[in-house]
């Protein structure tokens, strides 16, 4: 049966591989949306730091949207007392740099390490204030590394090291607090605190007492820093469910795709499907040859897509991920997508060809051999 089914797509080699393109553009098509979703709900999940409070104007959903006043800082001293390592404002943007989308945070750099903990994996931390660092993330779609030049805000800078972080901190541009309010000025001033906890201190208590104590009463608001970006990624749960939709739509083409292929090539062969019957093939092995026909028309289809798909992320891209607010997310396919995809695929092939070829496999030699090429409803 596998000699047979591949002398037959070797006879019928223009048609297959109509069949094969047409299938792997459905799949193309799956792939790119499956990868996409998965960016999309990927988005917020590395969480943030528990023992870090983040303080923002109350009813602000993006952070560059808000605005902390002079001498905030003092009071959440005052309000959260011996629970408080250390508070420092921030001067948060997002904003285009060079034609990419980024995140940038201004906050002294002494709090780097101790209150965000970010670690330095490449170069060296900044020493004077034209320098910065750059999160591991956010080369992957910029393509900046350590030693180059970037000019932000009119002003250029040179990327001295190279770090990770959690969530969206590995995301970011950082600079020191100092080079921020030289490069934006004092206008806009800082767009949130980030008050860092003692490990003795309850959490809880201290975000409360924020909440509490912060005048005017309800002018403000206090997140946890793992919290507040769960809330700046519920933003997207309509994105989720989009490409949660369109995975399950491209689920369903390659069925239909699957079915069609698999119904014509059963039309077409509907005396020869007769002859194999008489001469002594049961119906388990004449399922076999259709299915043995469709896996390789699928398997071909599915490499077919893959490097589609992978052209398209190097080249129809550039190589840029998915931004969103400043934030980038990788798009690419990685083992376990490519898996996932090879088995939905391959699910929905196997799918959409017993669909269509159950009706001939029911039927009886006799049958067969006395309908005509054009169906079997001859």
């Amino acid at each position: 049966m596998i000699r047979l089914a591949l002398r037959d797509l070797q006879h019928t080699l223009i048609t297959s591989g109509f069949n094969l393109v047409s299938l792997g553009i459905l799949i193309f098509a799956f792939l790119l949306l499956l990868s996409l979703s998965q960016a999309v709900s990927n988005f917020g999940e590395a969480g943030g730091l528990h023992q870090n409070l983040i303080v923002l104007e109350h009813g602000v959903l993006q952070p560059e949207e808000s605005r902390i006043p002079q001498g905030m800082e003092q009071r959440v001293g005052e309000i959260l007392g011996d629970g408080l390592a250390r508070v420092d404002p921030v001067i948060f943007r997002i904003m285009r740099v060079e034609d990419h989308v980024i995140q940038l945070r201004g906050v002294a750099q002494d709090s780097w390490v101790p209150t965000f903990r970010l670690q330095l994996t490449e170069g060296a931390w900044p020493g004077r204030d034209d320098q910065i660092v750059i999160g591991q993330l956010a080369t992957q779609g910029t393509g900046w590394h350590v030693g180059s030049r970037i000019t932000i805000y009119g002003r250029s800078f040179t990327v001295s090291g190279v770090v990770q972080g959690a969530g969206t901190q590995a995301m970011s541009v950082w600079m020191s607090y100092v080079s921020a309010h030289q490069l934006f000025g004092p206008d806009k001033g800082a767009q949130l605190l980030a008050a860092s906890l003692k490990p003795n201190a309850d959490p809880v208590v201290a975000r409360q007492a924020l909440e509490d104590g912060l005048v005017p009463p309800g002018s403000f608001d206090a997140y946890f820093e793992d919290s507040l970006l769960s809330r700046y990624g519920a933003a997207l749960n309509d994105l989720r469910a989009l490409g949660l939709l369109t995975t399950i739509i491209g689920v369903a083409a390659v069925i239909l795709g699957s079915h069609n292929l698999a119904w014509l090539a059963a039309e077409e062969r509907v005396r020869l499907l007769g002859l194999l019957r008489t001469l002594g093939f049961g119906r388990r092995a004449v399922a076999i040859y259709l299915l043995l026909r469709a896996a390789v028309i699928t398997g071909g289809a599915y490499l077919l897509a893959v490097a589609g798909v992978q052209l398209f992320f190097l080249i129809g891209l550039g190589g840029a991920g998915l931004t969103i607010s400043g934030s980038q997310s990788d798009l690419s396919l990685d083992p376990s997508t490519v898996l996932l995809g090879l088995v939905l695929a391959g699910t929905s092939a196997l799918v959409g060809t017993w669909l269509s070829s159950r009706r001939v496999l029911a039927s009886s030699p006799a049958d067969l051999l006395g309908r005509g090429p054009g169906g079997l409803g001859a």
